[in-house]
């Protein structure tokens, strides 16, 4: 759809009648730059889920942008709603193993965006920072379609954490660092690498550490392979993994394989430089 200006103009009369609850329709520029990105987000939001070829059929041009907007306000307002619905199921028996960034994120923090979220006025403001470094990219998503992402990124990663022993996650976060509690840091791949490094070394996740043997077969196979191959054994020890923990569940695959690139460099470099410790819990 071809918007300009003086298309969204009347419904930015109506929108700002509504803000200052028909008292007035004479706002500061900053508050309409944030109701015209409102409208614009909304339009973005309807657009986006259109099928291919398919537009609105009105006579008045006008109406197409506020119907489109209508429908895109509408489509905001039931993405919220799942969202919520996926977060309360998540948070449930949320785990955080200690992490004050992960728990002050996802149960301290993210309610409040139900709480104060404003999808009329400003849909595209999500609030909160999300300092919990998930493994999904947010970059140029805002208000309701950032959260999604993100909740449905902490729910996934919940489904993989719960599927292992808490043990062996806590063994591995405190063998990543002693203040593995204080830091900003992504658990779920912290544990992914741990067990595809232990799936190379051909050890046990029941135990702790890496005994000389298994500690040579994985530095053999990283200083003898490429970066690219070792990534492709990685995806393939992802699907082992998940088809073993959550059989089926490959939107579990796809997220944890967004790990894969980071690790397989880190892994490499490390191997190279005779300090697998830095990667994996190998004492």
């Amino acid at each position: 759809m071809n918007i300009n200006t003086e298309d969204i103009l009347p419904l930015m009369g109506e929108l700002a009648a509504k803000y200052t609850s028909k008292e007035s329709t004479s706002i500061t520029y900053e508050k309409a730059s944030q109701l015209m990105e409102a409208i614009l987000y909304c339009i973005r939001e309807y657009e986006d889920h259109q099928p291919e070829g398919e537009e609105i059929l009105a006579v008045d041009h006008n109406m197409d942008v506020k119907t489109a907007y209508q429908l895109g306000y509408e489509r905001v307002l039931r993405k919220v709603k799942d969202t919520q619905k996926q977060y309360n199921e998540m948070i449930e028996n949320f785990r955080s193993y200690g992490n004050r960034c992960y728990y002050d994120t996802f149960v301290k923090g993210i309610p409040g965006f139900f709480l104060y979220y404003d999808p009329r006025f400003q849909p595209q403001n999500h609030i909160l920072t999300l300092d919990y470094p998930v493994l999904s990219s947010i970059e140029g998503l805002c208000g309701a379609d950032a959260m999604k992402v993100y909740v449905n990124s902490g729910y996934l990663e919940q489904i993989f954490l719960k599927s292992i022993p808490e043990e062996y996650v806590r063994h591995v976060l405190k063998a990543y660092s002693g203040d593995c509690d204080d830091l900003i840091i992504n658990l779920a791949a912290i544990t992914e690498r741990n067990l595809l490094g232990g799936w190379i070394a051909g050890k046990q996740i029941n135990t702790r550490g890496y005994t000389e043997k298994e500690r040579k077969r994985v530095y053999a196979f990283v200083n003898q392979t490429s970066r690219e191959t070792i990534e492709a054994v990685c995806k393939e020890g992802i699907l082992k993994l998940i088809h073993y923990l959550s059989p089926g569940n490959m939107e579990l695959v796809k997220y944890l394989m967004l790990d894969i690139p980071d690790f397989s460099f880190e892994l490499k470099n490390a191997a190279e430089h005779g300090h697998l410790e830095s990667v994996l819990a190998v004492k």
